[in-house]
């Protein structure tokens, strides 16, 4: 009979064993997978983000080429004031630094040469 319990005690400890290392499996490979999902959670979020400023630079350059480049003359107040808060809502620096140094050019040269430097920062953003 003593012989029978320690064989019976071993089946369950190697039982008991696997049944630990499979509980332990499990716990690991739900953690991968919820990490994996917030992963991709992220991904599309950014993917998202890029669409947006993608979106938002093309209609700024839309909005630029339509108002600025095809206005002979002065740009009207209201335009000017359109074009300033479109370029502050893309949230990139450098467009808008760019923007303040057409805006600030002293003459028609230099607001040549800002224009089209705005216009490639844009083009390249949207790529």
């Amino acid at each position: 009979m003593n012989l029978q319990s320690g064989i019976f005690d071993k089946t369950r400890l190697v039982s008991n064993l696997l049944m630990l290392i499979l509980v332990a499996g499990n716990i690991f490979f739900s953690i991968q997978y919820t990490e994996g999902i917030k992963q991709q959670a992220d991904q599309a979020a950014a993917t998202v983000d890029q669409d947006a400023a993608r979106i938002q630079s093309a209609r700024f350059l839309k909005e630029f080429i339509d108002i600025v480049l095809n206005t002979q003359g002065t740009i009207a107040f209201d335009d000017r004031v359109k074009l300033e808060n479109d370029i502050r809502q893309i949230h990139d620096s450098n467009l808008t630094n760019q923007w303040n140094d057409f805006v600030n050019s002293k003459n028609a040269k230099a607001a040549q040469g800002s224009a089209v430097k705005l216009m490639s920062m844009l083009t390249n953003k949207m790529l």
